[in-house]
């Protein structure tokens, strides 16, 4: 159990302090006349648009098309499609004393007596230099080169956590943060201030990981042993999202009862400030609320529906989130909008929403029990364990990359595929950087065994991985699964089951022209071959798939592989199984037409399915 910080409490109180106060330094702003670096009122090299000023608190990163973009005197991000005087004023609006230093307008009466006096500001040449200075930085792409709130890494791969108002690093024992701005050429704008890091390093006896791991295990869950652990990675990956290679989601199911609310509730005070949090919400509401942040998304009510559209969009924007893909979406005046999403879900709800397999691969779903009456209450999280997980993993993320190579070695060894791995190696790397080994092992999962680790996860995920199933094998599922209706029989059977019946029964005439009738209905061709590596007389069973055709256009007609879809699907199975190098040899002549197919050899794909 975590030790309580103690005096150590006290010093991070005096330490956030100090930093508090050098965040609410004003920006020095001398009245207009005043020499700035030595120079007059209007009288700096470069006046009034060669170049900018000496100095200058506003900062021209670029433009795009007819959008300029600056850091304001604030530090925050501001762009302009057509900049006047209000939006000058507004990109200086904490030194609005520079304008008129800067680009003064010198009042004439006053100069025919001999007196300097300023009555304004030169707006027009203002705008000239501020975009000038633009044009010389060039062409700015602010999904690329902007980012918000969150965690990130610089070229050397070291954690930068942005919090709004100040950037930290972890420098040996240190906590060091400086002012928002430019790192490596990327702009990290000032915005409102979130969660902060704990100013002092987090002994492993101090972390509060394994006191939150124990209030996670009063759940009731379906994996006892894992879950917990799992959704305890969770937490870790939101909070260091956008620094990770792989942002893996995490949706806990479950009917009423089962503790849904309290566990949303531990999660909000986890994270506090630094969540965005939603509930019953659309595509578009979440996206708004991330912008450039990489700060940890809380979707409760996710669920499936009559209509699933709104939870679809939601599960696509999570989708691209994982790996860090670029989002494109409609704007004003026709213009789109671009930003790279990397954040980490947590979403919870009773009946899960339908997920496409790559979908699938991205969540970590877990199952929880009705919780028994007179369980204890929901458990109080201490203020400061969000900000003292946050710091101990800064102080762990250099050994971040080589525990997960471990952990995707051992989910390897044990025939986890590579999007499993990402996704379960990710959740238990973090987990182990929050607890070490050693509470891991006392936990029950044999870390340091790893051939029964990997067993032991291998087993418990098989029912979820399984469901997250290849396209190739989806499309040949619905092919063979479709009915057809035969002409002489007037039986109404599946492809699959007339072929099923005709490979048990070879002898029966009956059984093979009903298969080949199923097969020619389907738009398909059913071939048999003398199979030399079986013993002799037996024959190996291909069904020919074309590309076209009247009768698999209707199968596949409302599905994702329509309109030729299911030829190029089939073509992405492993060569053994669906075979397409045979040169003419795969040319067959279906319903009149002779057209180049792709054989499924049918045996290898009972065999691939029995090996699953």
């Amino acid at each position: 159990m975590a030790k309580r910080p103690g005096g150590n409490r006290i010093r991070a109180a005096f330490a956030d302090a100090r930093q508090d106060i050098g965040q609410r330094q004003a920006a020095e702003d001398p009245a207009p006349l005043e020499p700035r670096d030595g120079y007059a009122a209007g009288h700096w090299p470069g006046a009034p648009f060669d170049k900018l000023p000496p100095q200058c608190p506003v900062i021209p990163l670029g433009v795009d098309g007819k959008t300029t973009f600056f850091i304001d005197s604030m530090g925050q991000l501001i762009s302009f499609e057509s900049m006047k005087e209000e939006g000058l004023m507004k990109l200086f609006r904490a030194t609005p004393n520079y304008v008129y230093w800067a680009w003064p307008r010198f009042d004439a009466k006053a100069a025919a007596k001999g007196a300097v006096r300023i009555n304004g500001s030169e707006v027009k040449k203002a705008i000239a230099c501020l975009e000038k200075g633009a044009s010389t930085r060039g062409l700015f792409d602010p999904a690329n080169r902007v980012r918000g709130r969150g965690a990130w890494t610089d070229k050397s791969g070291r954690l930068i956590w942005h919090s709004g108002d100040a950037l930290y690093r972890v420098d040996g024992p240190a906590l060091v943060s400086s002012a928002p701005g430019e790192v490596d050429g990327v702009f990290y704008p000032r915005r409102a201030s979130i969660l902060t890091p704990w100013p002092d390093a987090i002994a492993p006896e101090q972390s509060p990981a394994r006191e939150i791991l124990a209030m996670l295990q009063s759940w009731t869950w379906e994996r006892p042993k894992l879950d917990p652990m799992i959704v305890l990675g969770g937490i870790g990956t939101m909070l260091i999202g956008g620094a990770l290679p792989w942002r893996p989601h995490v949706a806990a199911m479950g009917d009423k009862g089962v503790g849904k609310s309290e566990m949303n509730a531990l999660i909000k005070a986890i994270m506090s400030s630094g969540l965005i949090d939603a509930a019953n919400t659309t595509e578009a509401g979440v996206r708004q609320h991330m912008g450039l942040d990489a700060l940890p998304v809380a979707i409760d009510e996710f669920e499936a529906a009559e209509d699933n559209r709104r939870v679809v969009a939601i599960i696509e924007l999570a989708r691209i989130a994982c790996s860090g893909g670029r989002l494109l979406r409609g704007g004003q005046d026709h213009k789109g909008v671009e930003f790279i999403a990397r954040n980490a879900f947590f979403c919870s709800g009773i009946n899960l929403p339908p997920m496409k397999p790559q979908d699938l691969s991205r969540f970590a779903v877990l199952n929880l029990g009705k919780l028994e009456v007179g369980d204890k209450p929901p458990p109080v999280i201490q203020e400061e364990w969000g900000r003292m997980l946050l710091r101990g993993l800064m102080d762990a993320w250099p050994r971040f990359h080589s525990v997960h190579a471990d952990w995707k070695n051992v989910l390897r060894s044990a025939g986890i595929d590579g999007r499993g791995q990402d996704t379960y190696g990710t959740l238990f790397a973090i987990a182990q950087l929050m607890l070490g080994v050693a509470d891991m092992e006392d936990c029950g999962l044999p870390v340091t065994d790893e051939a029964r680790l990997g067993k032991l996860i291998a087993d418990a995920t098989a029912d979820e991985r399984a469901e997250s199933v290849d396209n190739w094998r989806l499309a040949f599922e619905q092919l063979i699964a479709s009915p057809v209706e035969l002409t002489r029989s007037g039986a109404r059977v599946t492809l699959g089951g007339a072929i099923e019946d005709a490979q048990k029964n070879g002898a029966n005439g009956f059984d093979i022209e009903n298969a080949d009738e199923a097969a020619r209905l389907a738009g398909c061709k059913l071939i048999r071959e003398a199979d030399s590596d079986a013993p002799h007389g037996a024959v190996r069973w291909l069904l020919a798939v074309p590309p076209k055709g009247p009768m698999l256009e209707r199968m596949f007609n409302q599905t994702r592989w329509s309109q030729g879809g299911w030829f190029r699907a089939l073509k992405q199975a492993p060569p053994d199984l669906v075979i397409r190098d045979r040169g003419n040899k795969q040319v067959h002549k279906i319903s009149g037409a002779t057209m180049r197919c792709v054989l499924v050899d049918l045996k290898a794909y009972d065999d691939y399915m029995g090996a699953r």
